[in-house]
């Protein structure tokens, strides 16, 4: 069944419709609050207030083809403002996880170079951020992230050759300083 489906078919009031998208949708979602709050936990609570969100709002949907990009700048817009209330870090334990459970995060950050890079994923302002994580993330074409965030399509072309640009140097610096490390170790 298509979103458009079963947007229409919420809106007659149908609560398996909604929990059909929230299925299909909760886990692209929680990556991305996760990656872009830096937090797990508040990743979770963001994820179910922007479903929250959009059911209070499904009336105003009125092309239910575009749910999973409204779902996403609704999100994106609640995981900036807790990034500009919260301003803090999260140590990287929280988001590897502990002991035998994986959190969605952790094989994302299996191997040094994966670690490096979500380091230097947090040196990029939250919409940089945002930008790189829907594209490489979660697979948005650059269309569907002017979409989900509420930009225009230059913007986010400019956000992600900016984020590359500064993760390159990022990481460049972080090699450097590895290899200076060790030569002085």
């Amino acid at each position: 069944m298509t979103d458009e489906e079963l947007v229409r078919r919420w809106k007659q009031g149908d609560m398996q419709a909604f929990d059909e998208l929230y299925t299909r949708y909760k886990d692209d979602a929680y990556r991305v609050a996760c990656l872009v709050t830096g937090n797990c936990s508040d990743g979770e609570d963001l994820t179910q207030e922007a479903f929250v969100t959009c059911a209070q709002s499904i009336s105003s949907l009125r092309d239910g083809s575009k749910f999973r990009p409204w779902l996403l700048k609704t999100l994106t817009r609640l995981a900036w403002k807790y990034c500009r209330k919260k301003r803090r870090e999260t140590p990287e334990a929280e988001l590897i996880g502990t002991g035998q459970e994986e959190s969605a995060l952790s094989a994302v950050l299996r191997t040094d170079e994966q670690k490096r890079l979500y380091n230097a994923l947090y040196t990029l302002d939250e919409k940089r951020r945002t930008a790189v994580i829907l594209y490489y993330y979660n697979e948005l074409s650059v269309h569907e992230i002017a979409e989900a965030t509420g930009v225009i399509e230059g913007t986010v072309k400019s956000r992600l050759f900016s984020a590359r640009r500064h993760l390159r140097q990022a990481l460049t610096d972080n090699t450097e300083e590895a290899k200076e490390a060790v030569n002085h170790g």
